[in-house]
């Protein structure tokens, strides 16, 4: 639910066929920037962050991140974590969170120079997985995202900080 809010409310195309040598340098690439990457900052705050998205039915859907972890494998694969709490509420209402949930997605990632592309698996929740961009640079992953409910739309962007290699 929560990759689905980050990302179709992070729901993460496949390398294009390439020449050899672009092929070896995507390689390298992959190898370079595989490790794991911890979320800082959701929407330029710290982790933990409150979202308050607006629904469609005049409520909200409340959530709060406490982690998110992305791991680079240097075989074009990622796992990517989160840990939240989600309630729909009304507008503005107290929230008394609920039990802390967890989410892990799978799937896999091709890059193009800073811009990294992650595609999930599809499961039987998830079977129409749309594609997610974001920005690898210098040891950071920043993915932004719209979340689209109705007329509504909220923009997400979550920053991860390389913490370890593969």
């Amino acid at each position: 639910m929560l990759l689905r809010t980050l990302a179709g409310a992070f729901a993460l195309l496949a390398p294009a066929a390439a020449a050899p040598a672009a092929a070896a340098t995507s390689a390298t690439s992959a190898v370079d920037q595989s490790g794991l990457y911890v979320a800082t900052k959701l929407n330029y705050h710290p982790l933990p962050r409150i979202e308050r998205v607006p629904s469609q039915d005049g409520w909200e859907h409340w959530f709060k991140l406490e982690e998110a972890n992305i791991t680079l494998r240097p075989d074009r694969r990622f796992i990517a974590s989160f840990r939240y709490y989600r309630q729909h509420v009304r507008p503005r209402a107290a929230v008394s969170p609920g039990p802390l949930l967890n989410e892990t997605y799978k799937g896999k990632y091709s890059m193009s120079g800073t811009k990294i592309t992650f595609v999930p698996d599809k499961t039987k929740q998830h079977k129409n997985v749309q594609p997610i961009v974001g920005t690898l640079a210098n040891a950071q992953l920043m993915i932004p995202y719209i979340v689209a409910e109705g007329q509504s739309k909220h923009p997400l962007r979550l920053d991860l900080r390389r913490e370890g290699n593969w």
